[in-house]
């Protein structure tokens, strides 16, 4: 994933906002401000429990054994630790956070909000999807429309909102109230939570409540627009255009909220294209070079093997008769995006006796297929015949490439002929590459 952040700091004394990132998560943090005139059982202060929470939950999200529940409960009891012998953290008035963080795993992109941050998914085809948790909107509802009752910024609205919180204390982390990062790691089971195919997802935003606002507040945005803005300006500027939008309405009369500037926090998540289909020789070529034929981040699985007949194709690429004995070795290749490709291999069902690991269903040791013909037989590949081809899904590609049934698609298809120096087959490969996997390849020619 490629991030980009941007956060400021807005009417208050410091930034209670944090966002932290690592090369597979992003968590960003809101913490909950504290009216002066409110006691606070912690001595150190929102802004050093938003940090001390937000370093270990990207830490613990870097577990991928640990749902992302586990690692907010884990994080909070964690930072319990720092400071319960010097603060009071059983009674209302001690730090809490609002947490919105993803995570890339395997090809899936797992999720977690809490409370009123949001998250912004571009899921393609499916549309856009945003996650928060809205659930602190429903306490406190009399105080709550006080506070928002302008002019912002006098002491009479200050105190209004001392109320609001007061109220707030009283109901959160609790049955019928509402849940934030606190000191109670039960806060982590009341997460909204969930796991998306990664390959689906384009682009993500996680927002603090000052980011969102050109939307859900202000009504100045989309969505959709709102992610262009990330895309094209920087999370920086839609920071910028909110300040812009809080200027013209410094009173909070239009666009009524507790505070005329929030902390804004913005993190922009373009999830990475998925990588064309390699050709069979690159292939070759990366094996030579690293001694492994995969990408980095690819990896196969269900591997299969078995002895059968020979369809058309392939008996008239290893000269031998259609319904002749072949070996088929099949498996999967996968990134983060899911499947790149099916690739088969058919193989001389002579070679059986000779080389008995290439009909037994696993992930093949010590090389590849040809590796062991050569080093079992003495017959090396020594020429090579490529083709690439492309055609419209079948009944039967759509099954082999996990596809919904009935899918028409654009697939390439590679196969590959590897002979002895006799001019001798040994092995056949079709590779079927999922939708979306195409390959380009240049080339210079002095004219």
């Amino acid at each position: 994933m490629q991030v980009t952040v941007a956060s400021t700091q807005g009417v208050g004394a410091a930034n209670e906002d944090t966002v932290h990132v690592s090369p597979t998560g992003v968590v960003v943090l809101d913490g909950l401000s504290a009216p002066k005139d409110l006691p606070m059982g912690c001595i150190h202060g929102t802004p050093w429990f938003v940090r001390q929470l937000g370093t270990r939950l990207v830490n613990l999200i870097g577990d991928n054994s640990l749902s992302l529940r586990e690692a907010l409960r884990s994080a909070i009891a964690e930072v319990n630790g720092l400071h319960g012998n010097t603060c009071d953290l059983d009674q209302e008035a001690v730090p809490a956070s609002t947490v919105v963080m993803i995570r890339e795993r395997a090809d899936v992109l797992d999720y977690l909000v809490l409370s009123d941050n949001v998250l912004v998914l571009d899921l393609g085809d499916e549309g856009i999807e945003t996650v928060t948790d809205k659930r602190v909107e429903d306490v406190a509802a009399d105080e709550l429309r006080a506070a928002l009752q302008g002019p912002t910024g006098t002491s009479e609205h200050a105190a209004r909102v001392s109320e609001l919180v007061s109220a707030q204390r009283r109901l959160r982390n609790r049955p019928g109230g509402y849940w934030v990062a606190s000191t109670n790691p039960d806060a982590a089971d009341e997460a909204i939570t969930g796991t998306v195919a990664l390959a689906k997802v384009q682009q993500a935003a996680l927002l603090t409540d000052g980011a969102s606002r050109l939307v859900d507040t202000f009504g100045a945005l989309t969505w959709s627009q709102l992610l262009d803005v990330l895309r094209v300006e920087g999370p920086a500027a839609l920071i910028g255009r909110t300040r812009e939008a809080e200027l013209a309405d410094p009173a909070g009369e239009r666009w009524p909220r507790f505070k005329r500037s929030d902390d804004a926090t913005a993190a922009y998540v373009r999830i990475s294209e998925p990588l064309p289909l390699s050709s069979g020789a690159q292939r070759l070529d990366r094996g030579r070079r690293t001694g492994s034929s995969w990408r980095g981040g690819e990896r196969s699985e269900g591997h299969t093997a078995t002895i059968t007949t020979a369809p058309q194709e392939v008996a008239a690429a290893l000269g031998i008769q259609p319904g002749d004995q072949v070996i088929r070795r099949t498996r999967i290749y996968r990134d983060q995006h899911g499947i790149v490709a099916h690739s088969t291999s058919w193989i001389p069902e002579v070679f059986a006796r000779a080389v008995p690991e290439l009909v037994r269903g696993e992930r093949l040791s010590g090389g590849t297929s040809l590796d062991l013909i050569a080093r079992k037989t003495g017959r090396h590949a020594a020429k090579r015949t490529d083709i690439t081809a492309a055609r419209i899904t079948t009944d039967e590609d759509a099954k082999l490439l996990g596809l919904e049934p009935g899918t028409e698609a654009a697939i390439l298809v590679l196969s590959a002929l590897f002979e002895d120096a006799q001019g001798r087959p040994l092995e056949f490969g079709v590779d079927l590459g999922a939708p979306g996997r195409t390959r380009m390849e240049t080339s210079e020619t002095a004219l």
